[in-house]
């Protein structure tokens, strides 16, 4: 079986946007990374802005921030089962729009997790693009004119969001290279 879909899962610094880019022109595919936004923002009837916030990688510190920030609870009441909020049904319609991207076939889809929105496919290659973090720190500078400490510190941070949002959203514990048809190190 061929695939109809290539899937490549990123860390920040590490290339994938290029790659994927390269990659979706040689095949011949399209090419979506924001525009699962575009899409995920249709679904739902939404402004795209607002599923793009609904995705970034939060700190445990924005978070908890965030909520300190919400009104306290009506302590008076007996508490409420849980109910998912906002942000879980636009996070499941940007897994949705990447499944629906990859049944269309013929495309190259970067981020969104979308290896893990994929992995029950075999139609479906799964590729990680990564790099060590020194590698992927010094990338980050470059780009943005971090010094080497801020990146640094932005590819910790980015690792540990990462790690949150694949737990919220598919349940994954530990992130290994076995999750994945083809690992890419970008480091050479």
């Amino acid at each position: 079986m061929g695939y109809r879909a290539v899937a490549l899962s990123q860390v920040d610094g590490s290339g994938a946007e290029s790659i994927g880019r390269d990659v979706a022109q040689q095949l011949g595919f399209g090419y979506l990374n924001e525009a699962v936004v575009a899409q995920a923002a249709k679904i739902r009837g939404v402004d795209p802005a607002m599923i793009s916030d609904a995705e970034q990688r939060k700190s445990l510190f924005s978070r908890l921030a965030e909520m300190a920030l919400r009104a306290a609870p009506d302590m008076s009441s007996p508490p409420k089962l849980y109910a998912f909020d906002e942000t879980d049904m636009l996070l499941w319609d940007i897994r949705d729009a990447v499944r629906d991207a990859a049944d269309r076939g013929n495309v190259v889809l970067v981020a969104h997790a979308a290896c893990y929105a994929c992995a029950d496919r075999s139609d479906v290659l799964r590729v990680w693009v990564t790099a060590p973090p020194l590698t992927r720190a010094s990338r980050l500078a470059s780009a943005l004119g971090l010094s080497d400490k801020e990146a640094a510190k932005s590819v910790r941070q980015s690792d540990v969001a990462r790690a949150s949002y694949l737990k919220k959203v598919y349940d994954i514990d530990e992130e290994s290279d076995t999750d994945y048809d083809v690992v890419i190190n970008t480091e050479r």
